[in-house]
């Protein structure tokens, strides 16, 4: 007798393999989703301690700053006192270079130098929007102790000047600008950062880095303190003075530095000049400063941040923060380890970076600049 096939048998087996595969993928799909939270989580956690990180390390540098203004503060209320007028020098308090103060798991360091030591871009450019004939030779002096062409003055003064005419054969206006590959305008204003100069017509990265270390971008009709001045600015600006002349010039001033102009005009060196250079020479001078920048960085769990602001001190209890930005370091660090051209690009970026950060102070603060308003 023949028997009879088991159906209901097999089909409870083939059920049962469905259900293990499908109880399989349930579990699958649970550790992946599992997972996939689990790095999410990870992420947020890390990305909120790098945020806290990053806060906490900007409240130090801006703790460094107040701390930075209040010495300058100090210095402003001694000069009051000291019955010889305002006079800034690097022999003074703020000048030097303050130790590391620890923090937890770092230091932070900071340093103050002053910002009338430079030569101000913005002064080649008087208040009726002429070229300043002073400034300007002084630039080409300058770049001629430099080996940078000359020339190059005639498109920095297009770049400032607010009109639209070439200022000679190696001027720039729009015009020109708008003709190159990526084409951009001239500001026809003052500048705001002396990256601008990276911007301008025969300028190579060689020169930018050249001119760099002597320029600062300040208001209009500031003047270049003698006691401060870089020794490689003051050489430049004299043709035929070295460095280490020009070094022993302002170390001349000790202890306390020079009190008035004239005691650094009647120095032998000087006074030996044609009296046209003495006149140009004395125009630009001061003995003290309203411009200071101050320069912190907080070195903490090997993360490395850094603040510069611009200070501008009237008195002793008018002091503003005119301009701050937080530099990236790590690209400055690769635009040194680079070529040329990659450092000129990663700077670029960083540049654009840092005015990113600062955009929206610089449009709270911008009227400081150009009118004097004592608010923020």
């Amino acid at each position: 007798m023949a028997s009879r096939p088991d159906y209901p048998q097999t089909q409870a087996s083939k059920h049962r393999g469905v259900a293990l595969i499908t109880v399989l993928m349930v579990v699958a799909i649970a550790v992946s989703v599992s997972t996939l939270m689990l790095v999410r989580q990870q992420r947020a956690i890390s990305r909120t301690a790098s945020l806290l990180e990053g806060e906490q390390s900007l409240q130090y540098n801006l703790a460094a700053e107040d701390f930075s203004m209040e010495i300058l503060a100090e210095d402003a209320r001694s000069d009051a006192n000291s019955g010889h007028g305002a006079v800034d020098s690097n022999f003074e308090m703020w000048a030097t270079q303050w130790p590391p103060f620890p923090i937890d798991g770092g230091v932070v360091r900071a340093r103050i130098t002053d910002e009338q030591g430079l030569f101000n871009l913005n002064n080649l450019i008087n208040s009726n929007g002429q070229p300043d004939t002073e400034e300007v030779s002084l630039l080409q002096n300058i770049l001629n102790a430099n080996q940078i062409p000359p020339g190059l003055v005639q498109a920095i003064l297009d770049w400032i000047d607010p009109d639209n005419d070439p200022s000679g054969p190696m001027g720039a206006e729009s015009d020109w600008y708008m003709r190159l590959e990526h084409p951009y305008r001239a500001a026809n204003t003052g500048m705001a950062a002396v990256s601008e100069l990276r911007l301008i017509r025969g300028m190579t990265e060689a020169y930018y880095q050249k001119l760099k270390p002597l320029m600062t971008v300040l208001p209009q009709g500031t003047l270049i303190n003698i006691n401060t001045i870089r020794p490689q600015l003051l050489a430049a600006m004299i043709p035929g003075l070295s460095v280490a002349q020009a070094q022993t010039l302002i170390a001349a001033g000790a202890p306390n530095g020079y009190e008035r102009t004239d005691s650094f005009m009647t120095q032998p060196a000087i006074a030996a000049l044609p009296q046209q250079q003495l006149d140009a020479l004395s125009a630009v001078l001061t003995v003290n400063s309203s411009y200071f920048r101050v320069s912190s960085e907080v070195d903490k769990d090997q993360h490395l941040t850094v603040l510069r602001s611009i200070i501008r001190r009237r008195s002793a209890t008018d002091l503003q923060v005119c301009y701050r930005e937080q530099v990236l370091p790590q690209l400055s660090q690769a635009a040194a380890e680079t070529g040329t051209d990659n450092a000129a690009m990663l700077s670029s970026i960083a540049t654009m970076s840092n005015s990113m950060n600062s955009m929206k102070e610089n449009a709270l603060n911008a009227h400081v600049f150009s009118s004097g308003n004592s608010q923020p």
